[in-house]
């Protein structure tokens, strides 16, 4: 009896476990469409972040910690639900019940990282350069007086407070960042501050903003909301350390204790400058030293002219008193010198000059008062403009808040819906928008900022003048509630963009009958706006309501009969739009990323319309017939990931003016349809995707130019170099700005890149830095970057079901394609001849890359190929076939083999079985250009380049010496997951990588030789390598041996064990 008990006890347990088995078992396929829908819920939710983050990161600003972490675990949980759904594909009975177990808890992780992302506060601190990024400087002529006074009161225990004052564009804040670049490399050898702080304070000033941009900078999370608690905690963190704090553009004067920063005393020996273009303001806060910043004198106002124009302009006779009297109408002021130089740079003509002297004269004389006069000055250089189109053009800029990063095609398209570049084909419109831009840029009225572009505050300041009182702009100032009735008088163009509008409510219905151009982007609380807010809008052409959170729009937006764009993107709660039916005007609409499940009514009716976009996963379908009423459409973006919304190929076909579309097609008759009709006419950017409904793929970009921007933070640990670890960190490939903040030990780094992060990252931590990794993905722009992408997916494309290809397609992507052997197989493969990228995944019928056994002609095709992925091919066996009996390897010289891989930058192959020999020698000779080699979980993979074929020949002509064979461009070596590997190439070859200098080689127990000749192993001194060597498992490493002697000895600073 006493052992029943147990044995009763144990069953009892054994049935429950076996229930549970039975029922993860029975419930599989339920639950993974569970975890697929949650999965799709926690993608949304990320796309809905990285939105957020893409638009508050415009002002300048880096990712939270916690939003940074947050994104790392969906990335990681992405890649785990990948992995469950490609082992569902291929399950046994007995494997059933433990999967199910497993689908089950990743749905609970699912749940959990879901409610981790509704984050409640910003994502985003404020402005890089408050943690210690030096600015990119301006050229600063003179001032060397100033900048010495400056420094000599900084360095003073007597003075605390520093006030710099002058007009507008005297130069204040381009000194004042002289000085915080030289405070940053002082402290680099000498701890004179702990911290140096930069704020911009600008126009719109409030405290409460004020204090966090001073908490931003300080790394501070999470300050109290009232005012004087906010205060406390700053005045006890900013009372901790010895510091510098700039508030730059300071415009009114406030008590600093009541923003919390503590009075600069010779106690705590921090120092607190200010610039400002009041005195008054300066000593009102209490600085007591002013420095004023003077004009510069004739010699240096003449200097820096000529540094703008070019010193050629000095050579045209009868030229020096004109030039003289036009630098002496300048005033001594930079920014006034340099917008003018700038509009006469390669004018030659001297009666030109003459008449810029005139003109000057009368702008000056015109207007009286401080800024007035600046205005004066700057508004020649707008005048001189003449095309009253590209006048506009600059004023549209003072729209946006200042300061602001402006996205060059995002501004582009503005203008082409305001109507400033006339009419044409897309690509015309924005070939003319970025030649107008470069203008602006060029004559010094716009400031270029990377890919972006950027105004100058007194730039907006003239701007906002000019147009006073038509133009009314509130843009990022913080506004909660819109201005009441009374300041819509005489509106032309208002902009309340960027700020934390949460209803426009009844009592508000503007009466401006003049309003054409509305922007209330980003005004991420704004849920609800009344019937009666557009009701006197008759003339608004422009509305921009994008990544708010309306859930409908008012019915009132069906009277507005002008319309020309209306702008929704982003606005994922948004599920009603109203009958667009009136709206004949209308030539935009931009529904991308929206909840609605139908398209709005009347959308047939809308003839003139040029742009759509109903990229949005929720769109149930889109009605038949709709399309080819829309006949002067130019640009047809719609979600390719689904199969709801698919295509007729006859219906797209009728839409002759597409330039630029996104689309997928389910049956392989509607895609050669469509295909078909566009031979002959290139589209400037496509994506075509011919998937059949149950059909999976990968739509994310592969290449450079449209991959993602990673932000990486990076916090040193240790004692560490930290000049050897930028100088690390700068030279990674595809790195673009590395930024360190010296008394922190941080770096931030912006880079792109073709491969996964987390291996640079994994390199970073097993060295000892701790690494915070941020993935923030490119929000597309309005108008689509130029690519032609071309996917296919589930559907038969070999020799008996042929498949069209256009001639200029230049990325081609193939999934899950079953009958197709070769890519040879498909008739209209060789006519693509601009092929640049090419990826193959879990087509389990391809045999070859290219079979050319049957055919003496060269293989063009591949001839500008840049980047080849394959990926889980099972009967993959060589790239190549050249002769009938299926070998890759040949020694007739008339087989088509040369030149093949000539152009290939990146090759990877992952999960390919059946692989033995990667390259033949013959092959491996045209790889002049390979920069990046991944060779990943080919369980048979035997050699690298063949030597089979080398062998042979070297026998028959007695050859015994070693030879030299050189890859010169190879960056990147991954070899991984190899059991089978034995050599990279034979015994009697040695491969010279000169710019090798990332290598990674894991279990690959059976490769005994390192055939490679490193950069490392010259003589010659080298800098420090960016990248590292990343070796498993050590026993591996301890056993290799290197054709060079020393090779282990020299690589060891740059080795580490995973």
């Amino acid at each position: 009896m006493e052992l029943v008990l147990p044995i009763c006890e144990a069953l009892k347990c054994f049935g429950h476990l076996t229930c549970t088995y039975v029922e993860h078992h029975r419930k599989l396929e339920r639950r993974m469409n569970d975890l697929l829908a949650k999965q799709r819920q926690l993608n949304a939710i990320k796309s809905d972040v990285e939105m957020k983050i893409k638009t508050e990161l415009r002002l300048g600003r880096c990712v939270r910690q916690e939003v940074e972490n947050w994104l790392l675990d969906v990335q990681t949980i992405n890649g785990k639900i990948q992995n469950i759904d490609e082992r569902t594909q291929n399950l046994s009975c007995f494997s059933r019940g433990h999967l199910g177990k497993q689908v089950s808890l990743t749905v609970e992780e699912v749940k959990e990282i879901i409610e981790q992302g509704r984050f409640t506060g910003a994502l985003v601190i404020d402005d890089p350069s408050t943690a210690g990024v030096p600015f990119q400087l301006e050229h600063l002529e003179g001032e060397t007086a100033v900048i010495a006074d400056i420094w000599k009161h900084l360095m003073s225990d007597e003075i605390g407070m520093v006030g710099v004052c002058g007009m507008g564009g005297i130069g204040k804040t381009t000194i004042m960042k002289h000085i915080y670049n030289q405070l940053l490399e002082e402290t680099k050898s000498k701890p004179l501050f702990e911290k140096i702080i930069w704020v911009t304070v600008s126009q719109d000033f409030n405290i409460t903003r004020l204090q966090q941009d001073i908490a931003d900078a300080m790394n501070i999370e999470d300050l109290p909301k009232p005012e004087q608690k906010r205060a406390a905690v700053l005045r006890n963190e900013l009372r901790q350390i010895r510091h510098v704090l700039i508030l730059d553009d300071v415009w009114e004067g406030f008590v600093l204790e009541k923003v919390g920063i503590p009075i600069p005393i010779f106690s705590n020996g921090s120092r607190l400058v200010l610039t400002s273009r009041s005195n008054v303001v300066c000593g009102f806060i209490g600085c007591s030293e002013i420095v004023e910043v003077p004009p510069l004198s004739n010699e240096e106002s003449m200097n820096l002219f000529l540094a703008h124009t070019g010193r050629g302009i000095l050579k045209v006779p009868s030229l020096e008193e004109i030039l003289g009297d036009i630098v002496g109408e300048c005033d001594g002021l930079p920014l006034a010198i340099a917008v003018i130089a700038g509009s006469m740079k390669g004018i030659y003509d001297v009666v030109e000059w003459r008449n810029a002297l005139t003109e000057l004269s009368d702008h000056v004389t015109s207007v009286k008062g401080t800024d007035k006069e600046i205005y004066g000055r700057l508004k020649f250089s707008f005048d001189r403009l003449e095309d009253s189109n590209i006048q506009n053009c600059f004023l549209y800029c003072s729209l946006y808040p200042e300061d602001y990063l402006i996205p060059r095609v995002e501004l582009i398209e503005y203008w082409i819906d305001e109507g400033f570049l006339e009419r044409g084909s897309r690509q015309q419109l924005h070939d003319r928008g970025h030649t107008i831009l470069n203008r602006l840029v060029n004559n010094c009225l716009l400031e270029k900022a990377g890919d972006d572009v950027k105004m100058h505050d007194v730039m907006r300041d003239m701007a906002l003048y000019i147009k006073h009182p038509y133009f009314m702009v509130k843009a990022g100032t913080g506004l909660k509630e819109l201005p009441g009735k009374q300041e819509w008088k005489d509106v032309e163009r208002v902009s309340f963009m960027m700020n934390m509008v949460s209803e426009i409510p009844p009592s508000l219905s503007p009466n401006c009958e003049k309003l054409s151009t509305l922007l209330l982007q980003n005004n991420e609380s704004l849920e609800r706006i009344s019937e009666s807010f557009f009701q006197h809008m008759h003339s608004l052409s422009i509305l921009d309501l994008s990544y708010t959170s309306i859930e409908q729009l008012p019915n009132s937006v069906s009277n507005l009969e002008m319309l020309n764009a209306l702008v929704l993107r982003g606005c994922k709660e948004l599920r009603y739009v109203p009958s667009l039916e009136k709206l004949k005007a209308l030539r935009k609409l931009d529904l991308r990323g929206t909840g609605i499940e139908k398209v709005p009514k009347g959308l047939e009716m809308l003839a003139n319309l040029t742009y759509l976009n109903l990229c949005t996963e929720s769109l149930k379908e889109l009605p038949i017939a709709i399309l080819p009423r829309l006949s002067c459409l130019q640009c047809l973006v719609l979600y390719v990931k689904l199969p709801n919304v698919k295509m007729n190929g006859l219906e797209a076909a009728r839409l002759r003016k597409l330039e630029v579309f996104e689309g997928r097609f389910n049956e392989l008759i509607d895609f050669n349809a469509y295909i078909k009709s566009i031979q002959g006419r290139e589209l400037t950017s496509y994506l075509l995707v011919m998937a059949s409904p149950k059909a999976k793929f990968d739509d994310r970009p592969l290449v450079e130019g449209l991959n993602n921007a990673f932000f990486f933070n990076f916090e040193l640990l240790g004692d560490c170099d930290v000049r050897n670890v930028f100088k690390i960190v700068a030279g990674h490939q595809g790195v673009k700005t590395v930024s360190l903040t010296w008394g922190e030990k941080k770096l931030e780094v912006v880079c792109e890149m073709e491969r996964d992060p987390a291996t640079f990252v994994e390199s970073l931590k097993k060295r000892g830095y701790g690494v915070q990794l941020v993935d923030v993905q490119e929000q597309e722009p309005p108008f689509l970057p130029r690519k032609r992408v071309v996917i296919l997916s589930g559907c038969p494309i070999g020799r008996e079901d042929p498949v069209e290809l256009p001639s200029d397609v230049r990325c081609l992507r193939i999934f899950e394609c079953p009958d197709i052997r070769s890519l040879s197989d498909m008739p209209f493969f060789q006519q693509t001849n601009k092929l640049g990228f090419c990826s193959i995944h879990h087509c389990r019928g391809i045999e070859s890359v290219l079979d050319l056994s049957s055919t003496s002609q060269p293989c063009n095709s591949f001839q500008n190929l840049e980047l080849l992925w394959l990926e889980n091919l099972d009967n993959l066996h060589m790239l190549v076939k050249v002769a009938e009996e299926a070998s890759v390897v040949s020694t007739s010289s008339s087989l088509p083999m040369p030149g093949i891989f000539s152009h290939l930058e990146s090759f990877v192959i992952k999960g390919c079985p059946n692989m033995k020999q990667l390259f033949p020698c013959k092959l491996a000779h045209d790889l002049q250009n390979l920069k990046k080699l991944v060779v990943c979980h080919c369980v048979q993979m035997e050699e690298i380049i063949s030597s089979e074929e080398e062998e042979e020949s070297r026998k028959g002509k007695g050859i015994n010496t070693r030879t030299r064979f050189s890859l010169p461009t190879l960056q990147q070596l991954v070899l991984a997951y190899l059991p089978e590997l034995k050599s990279i190439c034979s015994s009697n070859r040695a491969v010279i990588c000169d710019s090798l200098w990332d290598i990674e080689v894991r279990e690959c127990m059976k490769l005994k030789r390192m055939p490679l000749y490193l950069p490392h192993f010259r003589d010659t001194h080298q800098s420090v390598p960016s990248e590292d060597i990343c070796i498993s498992p050590r026993e591996w490493w301890e056993s290799v041996e290197w054709d060079y002697p020393k090779a282990k000895e020299v690589l060891r600073p740059w080795l580490y064990f995973v």
